[in-house]
């Protein structure tokens, strides 16, 4: 039986002796052939040149040899993922998306980054926190290449801004009002909201008429943050308020007095110019795929986003808990909308702009590539 020494990968012709053992190679004397390995004594018939002797110890050339492939191997796999690192970095092509705000409306780009959903669609996305009227004139003039502001997006191109909104991240209103503690719909008298005329103005004059009290006060503090401040400092009887702050106020005791979790509208998307759409459709194809997989995965993975969630946006556990439950109820995770909905949404931010003629849905929206990735993934 021609046999292999371990030691040296010398091939001397000995005798079996013993049994297979589970790891013969941290014995001192062994050899193999194939997949068997055997125990064996090694002697200097079996191989003058890694003879234990009478001593008992490996072979100098043994141990030279074996550091220098031990190091040898620590270097080639080194190396390697060098240039594997630097493939992947060298692949992503670089894309820059504006938000008005790091806020939870935005969450399915934040954790698709995150979770490198993007990057595994080739996409380094770069998320860039910008006034809404800056990042529509930004991505107009080419100096972005996408904007989340889909309300604002949607004027913009009834004003014949070359725009199109290819996906619909949230088609219903995340806002919740909450009141001081015994505070009951009859008795409140003013209501803090982000901004007059704002999508949180509208919520909160929507759950106040449900409520059946109109006759109430807005009060516009700037920020969702400083409205929940205002309620905190009671210097408002009530606050229209979005995850997490809805979760940080009734996890303390303020009372939920409605929500609007059933209003459709138009709460964050995905825009961009008609030109890149013609020019970059794979590119666009990849952004929008990312983003079908991030609403996806949060989702399904709720106990990832509440981890991302407190290490992210440093929500305690409870609210980051309770606040993955709210957005579950509004994210779009098709990112499509239904066309009757989105007439009348158009519809109201029509007359809402004082815009006198109707504009075809087709020089606003562009759902087609959305469609279109949607029915390959479901091939996949």
């Amino acid at each position: 039986m021609r046999l292999f020494c371990v030691w040296c990968a010398c091939a001397p012709f000995i005798s079996q002796r013993g049994s297979a053992v589970k790891n013969p190679r941290r014995s001192a004397g062994a050899i193999f052939e194939g997949d068997k390995d055997i125990k064996v004594k090694l002697n200097y018939e079996a191989c003058g040149r890694c003879s234990l002797g009478a001593t008992g110890r490996w072979p100098i050339h043994y141990k030279q040899n074996f550091y220098i492939v031990v190091i040898s191997a620590i270097a080639i796999l080194l190396g390697f993922q060098s240039q594997v690192h630097a493939q992947d970095k060298k692949a992503l092509e670089r894309v820059r998306l504006t938000v008005p705000a790091k806020s939870l409306t935005f969450i399915p780009y934040y954790f698709g980054k995150a979770q490198r959903l993007f990057a595994k669609e080739g996409i380094d996305l770069e998320i860039i926190v910008m006034r809404p009227p800056l990042g529509v004139t930004a991505l107009v003039a080419g100096d972005l290449d996408y904007s989340a502001a889909g309300g604002l997006s949607i004027r913009a191109a009834m004003k014949d801004a070359p725009l199109r909104t290819i996906t619909f991240i949230q088609t219903r209103l995340s806002f919740s009002l909450i009141g001081q503690p015994g505070m009951t719909a009859a008795r409140i008298r003013n209501v803090s909201v982000s901004g007059i005329g704002s999508l949180a103005h509208y919520a909160a004059t929507t759950v106040m008429k449900r409520l059946g009290n109109e006759k109430v006060t807005y009060i516009s503090t700037n920020t969702t943050g400083n409205s929940y401040t205002a309620l905190l400092s009671k210097a408002t009887d009530a606050a229209i308020l979005t995850p997490p702050f809805t979760s940080m106020a009734s996890l303390a005791g303020y009372p939920d007095l409605g929500n609007t979790f059933d209003v459709r509208d138009l709460q964050g998307g995905l825009v961009t110019r008609l030109s890149h759409i013609q020019d970059h459709r794979e590119q666009v194809k990849a952004v929008i795929r990312g983003t079908l997989r991030s609403m996806d995965s949060m989702v399904r993975n709720e106990s990832e986003v509440i981890s991302y969630l407190q290490k992210d946006f440093a929500l305690e556990p409870k609210i980051a808990a309770d606040t993955i439950k709210i957005l579950k109820q509004v994210v779009n995770t098709d990112g499509d909308i239904e066309e009757p909905v989105l007439k009348s949404i158009v519809e109201k931010i029509r007359q809402e702009s004082g815009f006198a003629a109707e504009v075809p849905l087709d020089r606003l929206v562009d759902l087609s590539i959305l469609r279109e990735v949607r029915a390959e993934l479901r091939k996949r």
